[in-house]
């Protein structure tokens, strides 16, 4: 029988194996550890919050100059309807408002990441929107330089409303609110 000369080999293989000792086992890679911590400094792992942005008032009709020399003002604001001209595009009341932006400073500045919102005094928000006449302001502008941007927001009903429009001309920018009433 091949029983006992397997049983034989299987004992004399088992006690051929033994454990490291310690001094055998190599140390772990630095980048293979799981214990990271982060540093102590908690401004090393940058900002954890929005920063806090200025804010000039004024009414529809007047400009805003703001600390970097940008003046902002609302050239029109009317109402419309808008009509779905491709698929997912809404129908209905809308409000139009053309910006310009003036760059009083003396260095070029980007308008690019340009933001404009709507907001009614009682709270409903206008949905901006790329039907109608929607044409944003974008690139850079060169000092002593005007861009005009045009924005359409869902807003029903639109007319006669009062309503705030902020313009945030530039990502981390002072922002310019404008506050009155569409007629």
């Amino acid at each position: 029988m091949f029983i006992a000369p397997l049983i034989a080999l299987a004992l004399v293989t088992a006690g051929c194996t033994s454990a490291p000792d310690a001094s055998e086992t190599p140390a772990p890679e630095a980048s293979s550890t799981t214990d990271w911590t982060p540093p102590a400094d908690e401004e090393a792992d940058g900002p954890t919050e929005a920063p806090v942005l200025t804010e000039e008032n004024a009414a529809l009709d007047a400009p805003i100059t703001l600390s970097t020399e940008m003046v902002v003002s609302i050239d029109k604001i009317s109402t419309t309807t808008i009509k779905p001209e491709t698929p997912g595009e809404f129908a209905g009341p809308a409000v139009v408002v053309t910006v310009s932006v003036v760059n009083d400073s003396k260095r070029a500045q980007s308008i690019d990441s340009a933001v404009i919102s709507l907001v009614t005094d009682d709270g409903d928000v206008g949905v901006g929107t790329t039907a109608g006449p929607n044409s944003p302001l974008s690139g850079e502008l060169a000092a002593g330089a005007t861009a005009e941007g045009t924005y359409v927001f869902m807003l029903d009903p639109a007319k006669g409303r009062s309503v705030k429009i902020s313009v945030n001309y530039a990502a981390g920018e002072p922002v310019a609110t404008f506050a009155g009433q569409i007629s």
